[in-house]
């Protein structure tokens, strides 16, 4: 990683996932870049496991926290703390591929004020972790094309450090997800064309493999995904408030993964039929949130 000032940051927010952090610096720290670049862990819950874990790798720098903070704020004190030119986010509980670091780099230095990748599946024979998956980032398929995007999760994402500071950073939100899609939103409403997809940029994501955690996971995502009116309208919202109107949302939903997958990655398709089961169990989580979701907005 060089003895020269760092070209780039890579920031690691971490909470409840030390068990999954060496796998991700593993990953990281052994990536090739001609620039100095460094690692930045933020222990986003004073978290004495990760504390373990960081003292293995001496490379790397760890930020802490002495109040729990969530996932955008704890990649905002990460930032806090670089000076260098390019911010790279990845999550604890994910694995870089070779060349991701140089792609979002020279992705970066080609004009794209943001850049994420691929989010491809770290157990591709877990049923219980490829469907979490699917539900999560059937946008960011391993076989989309190179080209502008409107969403991209912040468990892969770069951009220079001046321009995450144009856009003040991750939002501040009171829930554990949902900070990317307004991240996103404020980007592509100051840069309309510059946000960019490069496939190239890939890590493997290793999702929830129990089923209890399935369903907290994707009842969370509904609930947040009403509650913010993430890509939603009033009308949306207005509907989402009947109980019986939840097929309808499920069919909606599972469509568009479907269609996403037909598109990008054919073979999810089949583990889609396969593990229908598991995909039918964590679309009712998810609906079950987004009508919460609904409820709750109504009220406040």
């Amino acid at each position: 990683m060089k003895d020269d000032p760092p070209l780039a940051s890579v920031i690691i927010p971490c909470r409840n996932h030390a068990h999954a952090l060496a796998h991700c610096l593993d990953s990281v720290v052994t990536q090739a870049l001609d620039d100095a670049f460094e690692v930045i862990v933020v222990d986003a819950a004073a978290d004495e496991r990760v504390a373990a874990v960081v003292r293995k790798y001496p490379v790397v720098r760890v930020v802490r926290s002495a109040a729990a903070l969530l996932p955008g704020a704890a990649r905002n004190l990460g930032a806090a703390s670089s000076t260098a030119e390019f911010l790279v986010f990845i999550d604890a509980d994910c694995g870089a591929e070779s060349g991701w670091l140089a792609n979002a780099i020279e992705s970066l230095r080609a004009g794209a004020r943001i850049v994420g990748g691929a989010v491809l599946h770290g157990e591709p024979w877990h049923p219980v972790a490829v469907i979490d998956n699917l539900m999560q980032f059937s946008d960011v398929a391993a076989g989309r094309p190179r080209g502008n995007a409107r969403l991209l999760p912040s468990c892969n994402l770069a951009l220079a450090r001046a321009d995450f500071t144009s856009l003040g950073g991750f939002p501040s939100v009171t829930l554990p997800a949902g900070e990317d899609v307004l991240f996103s939103h404020a980007a592509l409403a100051k840069w309309p064309d510059g946000m960019l997809f490069e496939p190239t940029m890939r890590v493997r994501h290793f999702g929830r493999r129990a089923l209890g955690q399935l369903w907290t996971h994707q009842e969370l995502f509904g609930f947040v995904r009403a509650t913010y009116a993430l890509e939603l309208d009033s009308r949306h919202r207005r509907w989402g408030r009947f109980a019986f109107m939840g097929p309808a949302v499920a069919f909606k939903r599972l469509s568009y993964i479907a269609w996403r997958a037909a598109c990008w990655h054919p073979v999810s398709l089949a583990a889609m039929t396969v593990w229908s089961p598991i995909l039918v169990y964590a679309m009712i989580a998810w609906c079950a949130g987004f009508h919460r979701g609904c409820e709750a907005a109504r009220d406040s």
